[in-house]
């Protein structure tokens, strides 16, 4: 378990989301049906680093990686990307169904306070997502849910946008 897992906030890790992302294209595309991939990446993190420790980083990691897993579904996949960076693999989900549950999460990560040594801090995250029902692979998916987070991040951070192609 430890070579598939994220040591610090216990979420797969990138190269065991990256081969369930290519496992679940191929049972998709065969099978007909839809998944959907959600990056995500926490607003600000370095300012967050750099005004309350890592410490305090640490447990904003931890804190969006519990959520996640408590808000998502038992067939959802939750990873960590990388540094601030986290993807969600849902299963059986278009685009449109996962940006509701991803916004809904976000909005409820934004009112959460996180404390470092007496003084309260509250964080939001960005969202891209993209489903295999509007990119016929795994390349063009996880581009275009980059393409979306970038997007996110652009538009004023924390929100979720959705990216349907052209």
């Amino acid at each position: 378990d430890m070579s598939i897992r994220d040591e610090l906030t216990g979420v797969y890790n990138r190269r065991f989301l990256m081969e369930r992302i290519t496992e679940e294209s191929v049972r998709c595309l065969r099978s007909g049906s839809v998944f959907c991939l959600c990056m995500l990446d926490i607003d600000f993190f370095k300012k967050v680093n750099d005004t309350y420790g890592h410490a305090a980083g640490d447990r904003v990691l931890k804190s969006l990686a519990r959520l996640l897993k408590q808000r998502l579904r038992d067939t959802d996949i939750v990873g960590r990307y990388g540094g601030e960076e986290f993807a969600v693999i849902m299963n059986d989900t278009d685009a449109s169904s996962a940006a509701k549950v991803i916004d809904e999460i976000r909005n409820v990560f934004s009112r959460l306070i996180h404390l470092s040594h007496e003084e309260e801090f509250s964080v939001n995250f960005s969202c891209g997502l993209a489903d295999l029902a509007h990119f016929s692979d795994v390349a063009s998916l996880s581009e275009a849910a980059d393409k979306a987070l970038y997007q996110a991040k652009q538009r004023g951070r924390n929100k979720v946008v959705v990216n349907v192609g052209d």
